[in-house]
């Protein structure tokens, strides 16, 4: 004889509770919500792991020998102004307890790769630090494509290498140039408290907890830089190997060869590569000599209000 199957059912006016089969649809029901909550309770809460940024690639090693060769004569030729251009000077300071790196004066570079500004200065810093020892590991990258000059072609000082017998290099980038879930710019290190404090001193008022968006390097105490020497635009739209050139060989006249305006950026970046060296010379004693006792140097000595040291000094 056939059973009779029960048929699901809302509960009967005796109050009943429904058969097994409804119990199940409703657990179902249930399951089904708590997932979704689980779910969103993730979302809300969880935290994606940053954007890992993306490895640069390394300098070309004739971009490096270019700005590393540039001609005493340029930087004599150029002294410390570009034709059109308006040049923003360093500081001066008379730190008394300069930075020191392994017994020699230390260039401290404090910026990020996302910054403009930073791109600009990154390009007049090298050249001048090339003039005193070696640069063994420099790799390219360029300002963020989402800001003021966008995308300017640049180096970056993370993991940089340099070797001299006259000073260190010091290079922090706080921040890459690749933006996390969050749409914050990925951190690659932070200032130690000496660092901190130097910013800190340093830093014009209103800036100090801003300067990633200016660079700031402390040139062995002697002196101080807070935004680039010269604008970020005068390097749109050109690539590295372009850029040096112009450096190696400067325009000097108002027009180029084709006819058209010759940029002034190799003038701009020899001015302030002038600059920063003549910085680097009165910390190292005036050495060495062919760089320190230059004309270039000598101009910016003068231009900057640097004690002009006498003739028997250097090495």
């Amino acid at each position: 004889m056939d059973e009779d199957l029960p048929e699901p059912s809302e509960p009967d006016a005796g109050g009943r509770p429904p058969s097994r089969p409804t119990r199940l649809a409703w657990g179902a029901v249930i399951a089904i919500l708590l997932g979704v909550v689980g779910l969103v309770a993730y979302a809300l809460t969880h935290e994606s792991s940053p954007t890992a940024p993306v490895t640069p690639a390394v300098t070309s090693p004739s971009v490096l020998a270019t700005l590393s060769t540039v001609p005493a004569s340029t930087f004599d030729a150029v002294g410390v102004s570009a034709r059109g251009t308006t040049l923003t000077a360093p500081r001066v300071v008379s730190d008394p307890s300069p930075p020191v790196a392994g017994g020699r004066p230390d260039v401290l570079f404090v910026g990020a790769e996302f910054c403009p500004f930073c791109a600009a200065e990154r390009w007049p810093l090298v050249v001048a630090l090339a003039r005193f020892g070696t640069f063994t590991q420099l790799h390219d990258t360029s300002s963020s494509g989402q800001a003021v000059f966008a995308n300017t072609p640049t180096f970056t000082f993370d993991k940089v290498g340099y070797s001299s017998r006259y000073v260190t290099l010091t290079g922090v980038e706080l921040f890459s140039d690749t933006t996390g879930p969050d749409g914050t710019f990925t951190r690659l290190a932070r200032l130690t408290p000496a660092q901190a404090a130097l910013v800190a001193r340093y830093a014009p008022p209103g800036e100090k907890g801003a300067m990633v968006q200016s660079p700031f390097v402390d040139v062995a105490g002697r002196l101080i830089v807070v935004t680039s020497g010269f604008s970020p635009a005068l390097l749109a739209g050109q690539s590295q190997a372009q850029i040096a050139n112009e450096i190696a060989a400067p325009a000097v006249t108002t027009t180029a060869a084709d006819g058209s305006p010759a940029p002034p950026t190799g003038q701009a970046v020899v001015a302030v590569a002038n600059e920063l060296s003549a910085g680097i010379c009165a910390a190292t004693g005036q050495s060495p000599a062919v760089v320190c006792r230059s004309r270039g140097v000598r101009t910016a000595d003068a231009a900057l209000g640097l004690t002009v040291p006498t003739p028997g000094a250097g090495g």
